[in-house]
């Protein structure tokens, strides 16, 4: 049997059977609304601290963990929040500080003509995604990337355009997405994406979109070998490990994922 064959054979769900895959925010302005030095703005056109949310990048993306430390994260200046369970543009109203920064920039963001003629206010952030699911455990990883780098958020960072996340669905475990998380991080599953999707880049860069990662196999999470690699993606995740016993994890993700769906471990690509 086909090594894909195979990996397919053993797979009981897909990823889109368990989670939402969904791409990052979209601003088309990012200067605008991404920045590094909002503290260097004056207090009377600096947007209120509540508006202002961490924000991770393709910039920011490892394998397991982000490599960025939380001080020198990027913040983005959010424009909606939930009112009666529905997404909606704040009142910049109730933001004078806000309101006086977008200010300074309303030629740029008027010149967005197809964010007026879409019906929205010319502040508003283009593809702003749910303001209720960023407090969610989610994995991120970038569009493009040489290997896959999919690594863990707990602190309702948002994510950037560049960048897609999953969340697990709310009638399923959550430890899953520890498995997931495993499993898209292995040289099993780049050799399975590569021969499944075959869209590669320059310099053997990949890309990891929406339909490619939603169909990523999973086998059964109830297996000991399921359970084996969410213990260990969780060790990789928040243990600090050094870097020989890192590599020891990995290894043996490689070998358990490799046995789960009856094939040889891909210990190098």
């Amino acid at each position: 049997m086909c090594y894909k064959r195979q990996v397919n054979a053993q797979a009981r769900f897909r990823i889109r059977d368990l989670a939402k895959v969904r791409v990052g925010i979209k601003t088309c302005a990012d200067e605008v609304y991404i920045r590094t030095d909002w503290q260097a703005i004056p207090p009377e056109k600096r947007p209120e601290p509540h508006l202002l949310h961490c924000l991770l990048s393709h910039d920011d993306a490892a394998r397991w963990t982000t490599r960025t430390p939380q001080e020198q994260r990027r913040q983005i200046v959010y424009t909606h929040e939930m009112r009666a369970g529905k997404r909606k543009a704040i009142d910049l109203t109730k933001y004078p500080g806000a309101a006086a920064y977008f200010e300074m920039y309303r030629t740029r963001l008027e010149s967005r003509e197809y964010v007026l003629r879409a019906g929205r206010q010319w502040f508003e952030i283009w593809v702003p995604q749910q303001p209720d699911a960023w407090r969610l455990p989610k994995l991120l990883f970038p569009d493009i990337s040489a290997e896959p780098k999919f690594f863990f958020d707990d602190h309702g960072c948002m994510v950037d355009g560049n960048c897609y996340w999953i969340t697990m669905d709310a009638n399923h475990d959550p430890d899953i997405l520890f498995l997931i998380q495993g499993l898209a991080n292995s040289n099993l599953m780049t050799r399975y994406h590569d021969l499944s999707f075959n869209n590669r880049l320059y310099a053997g860069r990949r890309r990891y979109l929406t339909q490619y990662v939603e169909k990523y196999p999973i086998p059964d999470p109830d297996l000991a070998d399921s359970r084996h690699v969410i213990s260990l993606a969780k060790e990789l995740v928040f243990g600090s490990l050094p870097k020989e016993v890192q590599m020891q994890k990995e290894r043996e993700i490689e070998v358990t994922v490799a046995s789960l769906f009856g094939v040889d471990a891909v210990l190098r690509l």
